[in-house]
């Protein structure tokens, strides 16, 4: 053992690599189940490459502690990337480890996804340091080691000619990868590091800020003439059936549409919203489309009607600028426009999307008793109660108002207070996520249901339209395998098809709703939204990039970030790309079987590719202030 300290204190970077190697298997085997020779290879390479850049300029034991440093923040990034993995599916960038500092505020969400097999990225900086300790004052370090001018140099040389080669190996992969399509698949077989390289150079990062007047007006031609050669439908049916009316906007947490008139025994999950729906406009075969920002991605798409870019997240993207959206258009219409979230507004960048949007107020945590419901604070009932205040204030205002209002009390791990379990569930739900979820969802639904009957007392629900709709799946698929889901629900579960589908329920006093069928995604609420209260849209002050869903009978709907680009729901399959198009499954939304991929594919392919073309062009060419 005391010469293994002596070889490791003499060759520290060999044997970092060879522990980092060790984590690379660790990471890619238990966390993302995809050990690659091509990930593993890269990922090796870039991490030899950051480990041998020290050595080419410094030598000594300031090497050594650099080294040191620079594997430490290795382990903490498969740390991190094992931790989002495990939530979310995919592999982050750089920019989402940027936010970092906003764990504190979904410390709960957190904890839940740490697993025993993660203590091994740290083993080493616990056991090295001890053997250095026991062992480390009866070394004899050679210091003649760098004493001759000849010696001095050869760790140089031998350090640029391992740097050299572990670079040639990641650019020859990264070149060898350029024609993958898929996000997902490229992040894998590039490795964690590599990929971030990759992700900074294509400039994902890229703001369009730097756009002349010219170029602008050259990218929103662009996405004009795209627009005119679309068919797009007449807003002729219910158009303006809610004008003048205040809007109010529910965002649910977490909100998966199978809870929709599910029964566990006799117990309905959802009473409330099953009821709600009986006289309002219901889409049930609507999917998220949100990307890195989650549920504030959700909250831009709902304003802007505009694809997320993917990565950043578009709260973090639009700060500084100024956005054509719901809070805008309405404002020509004499609307107030506020929203209410109980987290602080810092929280994924709201304090820099809001004002962007154009909101008059925003309403945080400082708005709200925090009764500690869970690691977000204010629990919906505090959340509605205050909300509720605020109405009744806008009401004297004599005139029109938006609402957009964020739940949080369904949010991931689902533990809600033992006082607010309504259901009684079965024993084998016991101690499950899905038995959690199903008690967080009843109470979200408990929540809304009493909300919804105080505007009715307060004389705000008939001067009002509601929109409600779920931000993002819930359930995770490590701890909710579908079959073993279906056989507790006694309905399909598909692992895609019913994780991303959530509910968009839209609710117009007066006005007799129905059941619409149609495909939809998050970028057609707002058309549809403005259809109803007469907001036209064909003077293109505003691009919208997903359709009017009442009037309509067919779409196509594109998804990315955690799913792979060009993935979509068309009127009756689900196609995943695999390395591009020719690979991908196409997946039946009826049998939920796969089936063979059809040419009229490939069309909907192409057209849903170029469709979040021109909605990242449109973001980026957005003006700053």
């Amino acid at each position: 053992m005391k010469k293994f300290v002596q070889w490791y204190a003499k060759y520290p970077g060999i044997l970092l690599s060879i522990l980092l190697l060790i984590k690379i298997v660790i990471f890619r085997q238990v966390a993302i189940h995809d050990l690659s020779l091509w990930g593993v290879v890269s990922d090796l390479a870039a991490m030899i490459c950051l480990i041998a850049l020290p050595a080419i300029f410094i030598r000594g034991k300031a090497k050594m502690v650099i080294q040191y440093i620079i594997a430490g923040i290795l382990s903490l990034i498969w740390f991190a990337t094992s931790i989002y993995y495990s939530y979310y599916g995919s592999i982050p960038t750089y920019l989402t480890l940027t936010h970092m500092n906003q764990v504190g505020q979904i410390s709960e969400s957190v904890t839940s996804a740490i697993e025993p097999y993660m203590i091994l990225y740290f083993a080493d900086f616990i056991l090295l340091p001890l053997m250095t300790m026991i062992w480390g004052s009866k070394l004899q370090v050679r210091t003649h080691y760098w004493s001759a001018r000849t010696k001095k140099q050869r760790p140089k040389l031998r350090a640029l000619i391992i740097f050299a080669l572990s670079l040639i190996v990641c650019g020859t992969i990264v070149f060898t990868s350029r024609d993958i399509e898929n996000e997902h698949a490229l992040a894998n077989r590039l490795g964690v590091i590599t990929y971030q390289f990759v992700v900074l150079g294509q400039g994902k990062t890229n703001s369009g800020g730097g756009m002349t007047e010219e170029e602008r007006a050259q990218s929103l031609a662009q996405i004009q003439e795209w627009f005119a050669d679309r068919n797009v439908s007449d807003n002729s049916m219910y158009h303006g059936v809610a004008e003048g009316r205040n809007l109010i906007v529910v965002q649910l947490e977490s909100f998966q549409n199978f809870v929709i008139g599910l029964k566990v025994g006799d117990q309905e999950v959802t009473p409330n919203l099953n009821a709600l729906i009986q006289d309002s406009f219901y889409f049930p075969r609507m999917y998220q489309q949100i990307g890195e920002g989650n549920t504030s991605d959700a909250e831009f798409i709902l304003n802007t009607g505009v694809y997320p870019l993917g990565a950043p997240n578009m709260s973090s993207f639009v700060g500084g600028k100024n956005v054509p959206s719901l809070p805008r258009t309405l404002a020509t219409k004499g609307y107030d426009s506020y929203t209410f979230h109980v987290n602080d507004v810092s929280f994924w960048n709201r304090d820099e999307m809001y004002p962007a949007l154009g909101f008059n107020e925003y309403f945080d945590s400082k708005s709200f008793v925090n009764d500690h419901f869970n690691s977000f604070g204010a629990s919906d009932k505090e959340f509605y109660k205050v909300t509720l205040e605020h109405f009744e204030q806008f009401k004297k205002k004599e005139q029109p108002f938006y609402a957009q209002l964020i739940t949080t009390s369904s949010h991931h791990p689902f533990v809600v207070p033992k006082e607010d379990q309504h259901l009684v569930l079965p024993s084998s739900y016991a101690d499950t996520q899905l038995g959690n979820y199903l008690q967080a969802i009843r109470y979200t639904d408990e929540q809304l249901g009493i909300f919804i009957q105080q505007l009715k007392d307060a004389g705000i629900w008939e001067q009002s339209m509601i929109a409600i709709y779920g931000d993002h799946s819930g359930l995770q698929t490590k701890e909710n395998d579908p079959a073993w889901v279906s056989e507790q629900l006694g309905i399909p579960y598909h692992d895609t098809i019913s994780r991303l589908n959530i509910p968009f329920i839209l609710s117009i006093p007066g006005v007799e709703g129905e059941i619409i069928d149609t495909i939809a995604g998050q970028v057609d609420m707002l058309p549809t939204i403005y259809n109803v209260l007469g907001i036209d849209t064909d003077d293109h002050t505003q691009a919208l990039f997903g359709t009017d869903l009442l009037n309509t009978e067919t779409n196509i709907v594109g998804l990315r970030y955690y799913m792979p680009a060009g993935t979509f729901f068309n009127d009756n399959i689900l196609f995943v790309p695999g390395l591009g198009f020719n690979d991908g499954v196409a997946t039946d939304l009826k049998t939920l079987e796969n089936v063979d991929i059809g040419s009229d594919l490939r069309s909907d392919y192409d057209y849903i590719m170029e469709l979040m073309q021109m909605s990242d062009l449109y973001s980026r060419q957005l003006p700053m202030k």
